[in-house]
């Protein structure tokens, strides 16, 4: 069995439930000890190795194997409960200065998980209701933290170890154009309290994104399920689909659902019904499983030349998430880092 097949069964049956005496397990082929350290590998690098360990430890993997795969679950798991604590740390700091706190992507999105301790992440991410300027006062006066404002729209620092991101926006409003008219539509959402149709668009348009510079990963794609599975009762669904077709991402949204359906098990019923080419289906599923492109650790003049031919290898990536012009994208990306210069060293 091909290595994605089998990576796609394992995350199928951590998110289904699946135990042991199922027939899931008839549908793996013998794996080698060297297979199943790649393939463990590959999850860790698609941030969900912690999720599948349980499925793993069910099955006949080498002890060499196993052992570090149990250990990537034990670390996610201790990460949780450390970030947790960090999280209210802060949120209560907030508080007590008249400040309410919103959390962000994989912080919130953990609670759709069956285990939400096994939902890898790594940054905090926060929103002050437009109150970040005085949040990051505060922060650097009782959390006693230097806050860097080296990006667009978030600051950051470092608070017990934790990377915390302070979002000025819920989407970068410097790029694409378009972002600017759907952070108004994400901000009247939250207004007017449709807390779960603000979830679905904000993550739809913060995967977009990634997807567009880089890549997705498994995780995306498990979040995105997840979350949808968790509100399907609960979401404004007609205003999604619309949203959806009108920034130009039902292709996309078409594909996630497609492979969320076929390969993970769960039923996607608010799919837009997008007729997919199955080579396109493909092309992107292992796209989010191993990645398109290199990246680099230049510095300087060489970084941007990379950057600018990733730029163009990328275009069909941003054709399937933006209606922007193409003309408009380009030139909002020079003037976005001729702004913030440092942003020319960031990955993405």
């Amino acid at each position: 069995m091909r290595e994605i097949d089998t990576a796609f069964l394992l995350l199928r049956a951590a998110i289904t439930g699946v135990d042991k005496d199922s027939p899931f397990t008839s549908h793996l082929s013998p794996i080698s000890s060297k297979d199943w350290w790649n393939l463990f590998r590959l999850l860790q690098q698609n941030h969900v190795a912690a999720l599948t360990a349980d499925t793993m430890a069910a099955l006949d993997v080498p002890r060499e194997v196993k052992i570090p795969w149990l250990a990537e679950r034990a670390k996610a798991e201790c990460w949780h409960r450390y970030q947790e604590e960090v999280q209210q740390d802060i949120i209560g700091t907030m508080k007590r200065h008249g400040i309410e706190t919103l959390v962000l992507k994989g912080a919130h999105t953990a609670q759709y998980y069956p285990q939400p301790e096994l939902r890898e992440f790594s940054d905090l991410d926060l929103y002050f209701f437009d109150q970040h300027n005085k949040a990051d006062a505060i922060a650097r006066k009782h959390l006693h933290v230097t806050v860097s404002n080296d990006a667009h729209h978030h600051s950051k620092y470092d608070y017990r170890g934790v990377t915390v991101e302070s979002h000025y926006d819920f989407v970068n409003t410097h790029y694409p154009p378009s972002n600017r008219r759907y952070e108004s539509l994400l901000k009247d959402l939250v207004g007017d309290t449709q807390l779960p149709t603000f979830e679905v668009l904000f993550l739809l348009r913060h995967m977009a994104g990634h997807f567009a510079a880089s890549r997705i990963t498994l995780r995306d794609l498990v979040d995105w399920t997840l979350t949808c599975r968790a509100l399907q009762d609960k979401v404004d669904w007609q205003l999604v689909d619309k949203t959806i077709e009108d920034y130009g991402m039902a292709d996309f949204v078409a594909v996630l659902n497609n492979i969320a359906e076929r390969r993970l098990g769960v039923s996607m019923s608010q799919s837009l019904g997008v007729s997919m080419s199955r080579c396109l289906e493909v092309s992107l599923e292992r796209d989010i499983v191993y990645g398109s492109v290199d990246d680099s650790n230049a510095d300087g003049p060489s970084r941007l030349l990379w950057k600018l031919r990733r730029w163009r290898s990328l275009a069909w990536k941003r054709r399937m998430v933006y209606n922007d012009a193409p003309s408009s994208l380009l030139l909002a990306s020079l003037t976005s880092h001729t702004l913030k210069p440092k942003s020319i060293l960031h990955k993405q």
